[in-house]
């Protein structure tokens, strides 16, 4: 499951929240579990994938 990375712009604190791409489709309302704000900004995170192959 994907995990996506947001700012709150009220408390300034960074989190992660794991939906699945369906449920990312939906655009969920995300909430801040610290402050309880909406006023959430989503991060730009890289990602990489391991795999048993050699390359």
């Amino acid at each position: 499951m994907p995990a996506y990375e947001y700012l709150c712009k009220d408390c300034k604190r960074d989190f992660m929240v794991f939906l699945s791409l369906k449920e990312f489709d939906e655009k969920p309302k995300i909430t801040c579990p610290h402050c309880q704000s909406d006023n959430v900004q989503k991060q730009i995170v890289g990602f990489y994938v391991k795999t048993s192959k050699k390359s």
